[in-house]
């Protein structure tokens, strides 16, 4: 892997609740300067909610990015010095009403990594109950129960588009692919 690139200089262009927007100056390895935007934000948990074997609880919010509706599976941003586990705990029962009693690490990427240092902890959560939530003031969100074979048709036809709920279902097919030996 090859070293980082020696940063120049770095400016604050803007400060918000979730994010910093940065204009960074590098030196590239041929000695030039080359400047980049970034995104830094505090990362985030998903969480992949398996109410039995075929079913899965998935979100219906509106996304300003995509100026539509998306069809996802519930995540949230971790608040500073908050561990991805703990966001992810939090966030189930503010986002669909349910604790789980048992919690599987499937794994971390970085959704964005041309613009953003944002890194996703996906997590499995099963034996959930449910449990009276308060939703965030600026959410608007339906819950919907998929069933597998439901979530993997709107996957394949590309009417479920979140990344973090693609990887996710295809991040829980492997971990049951090892859980078998397969």
């Amino acid at each position: 892997m090859k070293k980082t690139l020696p940063i120049i200089s770095q400016k604050l262009i803007y400060e918000g609740l979730v994010v910093r927007l940065e204009k960074i100056k590098l030196r590239a390895p041929d000695g030039s300067r080359i400047t980049r935007e970034l995104i830094r934000h505090h990362g985030s948990a998903v969480i992949v909610p398996l109410l039995d074997r075929d079913h899965f609880v998935l979100v219906y919010q509106y996304r300003v990015a995509c100026n539509g509706y998306m069809l996802e599976f519930p995540a949230g941003t971790k608040e500073r010095n908050e561990s991805p586990l703990a966001c992810a705990k939090r966030e189930i029962v503010e986002e669909i009403n349910y604790r789980a009693n048992k919690w599987v690490k499937l794994g971390k990427f970085y959704p964005a990594p041309g613009v953003s240092t944002e890194l996703m902890h996906m997590y499995l959560a099963t034996n959930l109950k449910p449990q009276a939530g308060q939703m965030d003031d600026d959410e608007w969100l339906e819950t919907r129960v998929l069933t597998r074979r439901e979530l993997r048709h709107k996957i394949d036809k590309g009417e479920i588009v979140d990344a973090k709920t693609v990887i996710g279902f295809f991040l829980l097919l492997e971990h049951e692919k090892s859980a078998r030996g397969c």
